[in-house]
């Protein structure tokens, strides 16, 4: 018995890929972006902590 053959269809389609498109925005690796999260993230737990004191 022969095996039936399932082609899938092709993946391209003519459509772009996202990394085929490049912008002109800020590019930040991703590194830079947890330590800009980290940094936000230690504003505020400070702000939670001392920010009654601060801006009572």
């Amino acid at each position: 018995m022969a095996k039936e053959k399932t082609t899938l269809p092709p993946t391209g389609a003519g459509l772009m890929r996202f990394f085929d498109e490049d912008t002109r925005a800020i590019k930040i690796s991703p590194k830079g972006a947890i330590a800009i999260v980290l940094i936000f993230i230690a504003i505020e737990i400070l702000l939670n902590v001392f920010g009654y004191q601060i801006f009572s």
